[in-house]
């Protein structure tokens, strides 16, 4: 606890610092540091995940966000449950499928905390104002216990039921995204 207020206060202050010497606030841009070189693709099923080497310095991350680029991907033969981050399907809590986890496929986003009891099995979690279909971007954060990463990582991102191997011989689909960090 006394760490985050610790890191709040410094980014306050270096807020407060900048504006008093003319300079203006960072912008959303300036938070984000994008460290794939070509966009990362994963596909539903077949042990495919997207992988990523990281190439720059040693660093603590407090967040992680995917950009979809292109494609679809669902949990379901049908077509119409194309998603960008799961499967859309109608009706249902807007379940979310995409972990993000270290070269030994330990889960480093979601946090636990968001995962499905009804559906842990193969991953699935929903996160709030984050829509399956809809939204753009898939932000995970933890900025109260970040996690440290090396230069030379490799990291992953699957679609749940492809790294679980949790019913996945009816899914469908490639997704590829670009990554972005934010370091502290």
């Amino acid at each position: 606890m006394v760490h985050s207020f610790q890191l709040i206060v410094a980014a306050a202050f270096a807020v407060l610092l900048a504006q008093s010497q003319g300079q203006t606030q960072p912008t959303e841009d300036d938070l984000w540091q994008k460290i794939n070189l070509l966009p990362v693709c994963f596909e539903a099923k077949g042990n495919k995940p997207g992988e990523l080497t990281y190439l720059s310095s040693n660093v603590l991350v407090g967040a992680m966000k995917l950009v979809h680029q292109s494609g679809t991907i669902r949990c379901t033969a049908n077509p119409a449950y194309d998603s960008k981050w799961g499967c859309n399907v109608p009706g249902s809590l807007n379940l979310l499928n995409v972990v993000v986890t270290d070269k030994h496929n330990n889960v480093v986003y979601p946090l636990q905390k968001y995962m499905s009891m009804n559906h842990a099995g193969g991953l699935w979690y929903n996160l709030p104002f984050i829509h399956t279909l809809y939204s753009k971007e898939l932000v995970f954060t933890n900025y109260l216990d970040p996690f440290f990463f090396p230069q030379h990582s490799t990291l992953k991102i699957w679609y749940g039921e492809d790294l679980k191997d949790y019913y996945e011989s009816d899914n469908f689909g490639r997704v590829c995204v670009d990554v972005y960090i934010h370091g502290l």
